[in-house]
């Protein structure tokens, strides 16, 4: 995560949409999100799946036992079926942010679309039916978790096909036309309303909360985490991650050389600026959500790499040693060259024994630090563990 993930601009929200701007941040916001969604959804699919299959009653004591009221029944039937195999998929693919969209979607999709032919068979009960509409629609922005847009869409699609229907096969007269799409546009209407709301404050909630804890978890003037990510488990998790999947891990703690100096002879606000600048070099060189880099110490910074090999990892602090090194810092009125030094301790792929603690590989990698010191600074040693 970079320095601009603190910027008020990367996380505005696109109030038409009801959604973040940036997708990043709105995946981010859904996967939060997600259990929460789920099971409310997956409690949504069943109430719909039993009630929309219980009202097959009144197709009959309208219809009569009629070959078209049993057809209606079996669609109520398909409906419930869909609802259930949504449910399926919300179970089997607990964290995909997608599926609860799509589930509620083809959901809501199917039973309106039956729900239209139920009152097609039935334009003697089009004024109960109109009614059943809007609170079906209520239910459709407010009590299936799904995009705000998608949501808007199946409304408005269906009111539409709806009234359409009134026109050609319902009410002779034209104020009792009127009135029931008056009903269906307040329907939408509230419905839009209480959706938006909703998502918008759902999103300013997430955001004030990310802000917060971004805030927290930040060194103020570099930008970079602060050990409290360490101590919170960062690197533990990614050493259970190694150990799950096989996958390589690798710690780089960099050390600026003779920064002590730097403080004495240019001030402490020119030391300010070296330790910005070098602190943006690991940030702009490093892999967004991927790859962390934190504060470790005064002068002090920890990059952890996942799914990185040794070689990996020491070709990544050369190209950070070279550009640091190579690129001057102006500091007021002087111009400042500093250089830094880099240990690195690395877990290959398939560890073969137990993978080591979190300490154990910081440990590794400040003892290549301190030989590096030993022999001249400015350079890079690595090691596995």
């Amino acid at each position: 995560m970079k320095l601009d993930d603190l910027s008020p601009y990367r996380h505005a929200i696109d109030r038409r949409r009801a959604e973040f701007e940036d997708a990043a941040f709105e995946d981010r916001f859904r996967r939060h999100l997600l259990p929460q969604h789920s099971a409310q959804l997956k409690a949504s699919l069943l109430f719909a799946a039993f009630f929309y299959v219980v009202f097959g009653v009144t197709d009959i004591a309208t219809l009569g036992y009629t070959l078209t009221a049993w057809l209606l029944v079996a669609l109520r039937v398909l409906v419930a079926l869909i609802a259930l195999g949504g449910h399926v998929a919300l179970s089997r693919w607990p964290e995909s942010p997608r599926t609860p969209p799509l589930a509620a979607s083809t959901l809501l999709s199917a039973a309106l679309a039956v729900f239209m032919l139920v009152a097609w068979y039935q334009p003697e009960a089009l004024a109960w039916n109109t009614m059943s509409l809007a609170l079906i629609l209520m239910a459709v922005y407010v009590n299936f978790p799904n995009r705000f847009l998608y949501a808007v869409a199946i409304g408005i699609v269906s009111s539409m096909v709806f009234a359409a229907m009134l026109v050609v096969q319902g009410l002779r007269h034209a104020d009792d036309v009127l009135t029931l799409i008056l009903l269906l546009i307040l329907g939408n209407a509230l419905g839009f309303i209480a959706a938006k709301r909703i998502h918008l404050a759902q999103r300013e909630a997430f955001r004030a909360a990310f802000m917060l804890q971004q805030l927290a978890d930040r060194d103020p003037l570099t930008g970079c985490y602060n050990r409290r990510v360490l101590q919170r488990g960062l690197l533990d998790a990614e050493l259970a991650r190694c150990r799950r999947y096989g996958t390589a891990l690798s710690v780089v703690l960099c050390d600026l050389d003779h920064f002590k100096q730097v403080n004495d002879t240019h001030g402490h606000a020119a030391g300010d600026q070296v330790l910005q600048r070098f602190a943006a070099l690991l940030l702009a060189m490093t892999r967004d959500t991927i790859d962390s880099v934190i504060r470790y110490g005064g002068e002090e910074f920890l990059v952890v790499l996942p799914q990185t090999e040794l070689d990996g990892a020491r070709a990544l602090a050369e190209r950070i040693r070279q550009a640091f090194a190579g690129t001057p810092i102006q500091t007021g009125a002087a111009t400042v060259t500093a250089t830094a030094s880099f240990g690195i301790g690395s877990v290959a792929i398939r560890y073969p024994h137990a993978a080591p603690s979190a300490e154990a590989l910081i440990g590794c990698a400040d003892s290549q630090l301190y030989a590096v010191k030993r022999h001249g600074r400015n350079a890079v040693r690595a090691a596995l563990i």
